[in-house]
């Protein structure tokens, strides 16, 4: 049956509706039966709660920058779904979609129907292996040991941003449970990468040595004269035992120096791509990466960012305090599955905040902004208001920034900063 690209997609997004996850031994079934296109790839495989998208961008633009060609599978997406499926940075094309998308619906009305995650991992396993990059880049969906990416037979190296708490409903109620499912991308013989600091690390550590696996724990003093300039945050990362490196984010967003030395780190402890790049690959990856929905500043004044659960929240807060911001106004909408109550505590609490609009996203799972306007109110916000939708947000948002000089925060659901890009 042939599908056009709004049909496939249709199909796509219909999916949770009627399936459920898979077991590993079904889905490396799937995968072979589709052709191992897995097989011969170069993988580095990214897990954690925050940051994994990041890392990935970073890592991508750098690789990019030595001439090494990239394929990369992220997710979610923002306002395209072939944004979750890149080439050397650019998303598939529709064509080269389709084509990937109807065999893996041939054999799904063999073997079974795939979650829309599989589903998209498939797709972009299939478009990855016609195109051949030298390095793919996979971040898990959810979790990491049951994840569908972690299937891959090979990885290069894995890495593991951040544990936090965020879906603890599927993957525990404490650090060392969440960060033990993480750890479940470590490969048998291969290396893990992650702070020093981590939440959980004793679990990641049990996993790397049955998996006799090389650990590589960065020591947060590797990161030293962190300053906001211009253009972004200016920091030095000693990437080679004495040698120091001098990089620039071009973001506000102070968050993004950990990703980008975690990413930095990741790609010189891999011996197959360390002797690739050079000092400027890595100043100009790191400067020209863009990952649009955090601390994206969309219009002058104006800024989007995807925290969603309080690990993020609170990197936010550091954000905007590191910034010099001392007052602003914040759009908040969420999903009523997340635990928006804790970071809307955090959100009042912290005092940067001299509004809050709130605001419904266009999803079924949304909560209702009255429902959220209440909850800013109960926690001890003076002047909460409630918007018709997006648009009337993002109006309300200029308007503030206009008026009073002073900047505006979009932040929560993704599926929100998707809404607000899609206006632009």
């Amino acid at each position: 049956m042939a599908f056009t690209y709004e049909e496939a997609l249709n199909y796509i997004y219909e999916l949770p509706k009627f399936t459920a996850k898979h077991s590993f031994e079904e889905g490396r079934e799937f995968l072979d039966r589709l052709g191992a296109p897995d097989t011969g790839m170069k993988v580095i495989h990214v897990a954690g709660t925050n940051g994994k998208g990041s890392v990935c961008a970073y890592m991508e633009s750098i690789l990019m920058h030595a001439g090494m060609s990239t394929g990369c599978f992220v997710s979610p997406h923002l306002n395209d779904c072939r944004e979750r499926i890149r080439i050397s940075g650019r998303m598939c094309g529709h064509d080269e979609f389709i084509s990937a998308f109807e065999k893996v619906h041939e054999l799904s009305e063999e073997l079974y129907v795939p979650t829309f995650f599989e589903y998209m991992f498939f797709v972009a396993m299939l478009i990855f292996k016609t195109h051949e990059p030298d390095i793919v880049i996979l971040e898990t969906g959810l979790g990491g040991r049951l994840d569908a990416t972690n299937i891959v037979r090979d990885k290069l190296i894995s890495v593991i941003t951040s544990i936090g708490y965020d879906h603890c409903q599927y993957l525990g109620d404490t650090y060392e449970e969440i960060a033990r499912e993480k750890a479940g991308i470590i490969a048998s013989g291969r290396p893990v990468i992650y702070w020093e600091d981590i939440c959980g690390r004793s679990s990641i550590s049990e996993t790397a040595v049955l998996r006799s696996s090389v650990e590589i724990a960065l020591s947060k003093d590797l990161i030293s004269n962190v300053h906001r300039d211009n253009s972004g945050i200016d920091f030095c990362l000693r990437y080679k035992y004495d040698s120091f490196i001098c990089l620039n984010v071009e973001t506000c967003a102070f968050y993004q120096v950990k990703n980008a030395g975690l990413a930095v780190m990741s790609l010189m402890s891999v011996p197959e791509i360390r002797s690739f790049i050079t000092d400027d690959d890595i100043v100009c990856g790191v400067r020209d990466t863009i990952w649009p929905g955090r601390m994206e500043e969309i219009v002058p004044g104006v800024f989007l960012d995807g925290a969603h659960n309080e690990p993020a929240i609170k990197a936010l807060i550091e954000s905007i305090r590191f910034s010099g911001d001392k007052h602003a106004m914040l759009v908040f909408g969420c999903m009523r599955d997340k635990d928006y109550k804790t970071e809307i505590g955090l959100l009042v609490s912290c005092g940067l905040f001299d509004r809050a609009v709130c605001v419904s996203v266009n999803l079924a799972r949304s909560e209702n902004a009255a429902v959220i306007a209440q909850e800013f109110t109960h926690a001890g916000a003076d002047d909460v208001s409630v918007a018709a939708d997006a648009q009337s947000a993002f109006d309300i948002a200029c308007g503030y920034v206009k008026e009073t000089g002073f900047n505006a925060y979009i932040i929560g659901s993704l599926y929100l900063i998707g809404e607000i890009r899609g206006l632009m």
